[in-house]
C-alpha cells in the first residue's frame, strides 16, 4: 500500500537540507554572475518539442492528455530546448544569459537502475560563438562545484567537431560515419582499423589520440578550439586537472562543438557544452552553450563527504 514508484526522489535530512542548501548556494552564484533565473514549464504539447528532442529521449516521455484541448503533454524532458524555445520567442538581448533549478522527468526502463525524477541546475549562454563563451560556462561549473567544498577537481574537454570534420573530409556515407563515431565514442581504434576506414583517416586518428591527455604542453600550437579551452583552463585553475579529449566523440550526438565533463573521485557531476545545431533546427540560429548538475547526485556526493553540512 505504501510503494512509491521506481525511480522517483524521496529524500530526508540531511539530505534535504544538503540539498536545499546546495541548490540556494549555486543559484545566488548564478545570479551574482549575470545570470538570470528562469522557470519553464512542468508540461508541455507534444507536437511543440517532439521534432526538436534529442533523438534518445523520444521514447522516453511521460505522456498524458490535457482535458481541455485533447493534445498530448509531455512532463519536462529537456530543460535546454525549453529555455532555448523561450529564448527565440522572447525579446532578448544578446548576449543572454540564465540560470535554472528544475526537475526533469524521463520514462526510463526500471531495470536500468537510472532516475526517473531528477533536478537539474545549471546555466544557458546565448549569443557568444567565441571560446571565451566556453570558458565562461566551464569557469561557472568549477566555481559553482569548488563552493560546495569539493576539491581534486577533473575537467575533460573535448570537440565533437573534430570527428564530424574528418568525417566531411574523407566523405563517409552516413552509415560508416555513424559507425566511426560509435567507435570513437568506444575508444576502439583496434575495430576502426579492421572496418575498412581508409589508413590516411586512421593515420588521423591516432594523432589525436596521441596528443590527448593530461599533458597540455604539446597543444600549445594545437588550432583546435578544445586544445585552446584546455590551456585556458590550466592557466586560470593550476589546481584542476585538465585532459584535453581530442579522440572522442559524444555518441548519440547531443553537443555540437565544445563538450566537456566535470569529475570529483571519478564521479562526474557536471556536464556541458555546444548545442547551437538545436537552435538552428528551431529556424533561427544563435550560438549557445551551458552546462547542468545533477543536484540529486551533487546532494549525495556531498553527504558521503561530509561536505556541506
Amino acid at each position: 500500500m505504501n510503494r512509491i514508484p521506481s525511480g522517483v526522489v524521496q529524500f530526508f535530512e540531511p539530505l534535504t537540507s544538503i540539498r536545499r542548501k546546495a541548490e540556494n548556494t549555486i543559484i545566488e552564484f548564478f545570479k551574482s554572475k549575470g545570470y538570470e533565473e528562469i522557470i519553464t514549464p512542468t508540461f508541455v504539447y507534444e507536437d511543440s518539442v517532439s521534432e526538436f528532442l534529442f533523438e534518445p529521449l523520444k521514447n522516453k516521455l511521460f505522456k498524458i492528455v490535457d482535458k481541455n484541448s485533447g493534445q498530448t503533454m509531455i512532463l519536462r524532458a529537456d530543460i535546454t530546448l525549453q529555455i532555448t524555445q523561450a529564448v527565440l520567442l522572447g525579446d532578448f538581448k544578446m548576449p543572454a544569459r540564465l540560470c535554472y533549478a528544475q526537475n526533469v522527468y524521463r520514462d526510463i526502463k526500471e531495470h536500468l537502475g537510472q532516475k526517473r525524477e531528477f533536478k537539474q541546475i545549471g546555466v544557458e549562454l546565448f549569443g557568444i560563438k567565441e571560446v571565451d563563451a566556453d570558458f565562461e560556462v566551464v569557469s561557472l561549473a568549477i566555481d559553482s562545484l569548488s563552493l560546495m567544498g569539493l576539491n581534486n577537481l577533473y575537467v575533460r574537454v573535448s570537440d565533437t567537431y573534430i570527428i564530424e570534420n574528418l568525417i566531411k573530409e574523407f566523405g563517409l556515407n552516413p552509415g560508416k560515419a555513424e559507425r566511426l563515431r560509435e567507435l570513437v565514442f568506444l575508444k576502439n581504434i583496434s575495430h576502426i582499423k579492421k572496418e575498412g576506414f581508409d589508413s590516411a583517416l586512421i593515420e588521423r586518428i591516432e594523432q589525436l589520440e596521441s596528443l590527448s591527455g593530461l599533458s597540455l604542453d604539446n597543444l600549445k600550437d594545437c588550432a583546435f578550439d578544445a586544445a585552446n579551452l584546455s590551456l585556458k583552463i590550466k592557466e586560470q585553475y593550476p589546481d584542476v586537472e585538465v585532459f584535453c579529449d581530442l579522440f572522442y566523440c559524444e555518441y548519440p550526438l547531443y553537443h555540437h562543438g565544445i563538450t566537456f565533463e566535470i569529475f570529483a573521485e571519478n564521479k562526474k557531476l557536471a556536464v556541458g557544452g555546444r548545442y547551437g545545431n538545436i537552435t538552428k533546427k528551431l529556424g533561427r540560429y544563435i550560438p549557445a552553450t551551458g552546462f547542468a548538475i545533477d543536484l540529486n547526485e551533487l546532494s549525495y556526493f556531498l553527504y558521503e563527504k561530509e561536505n556541506f553540512r
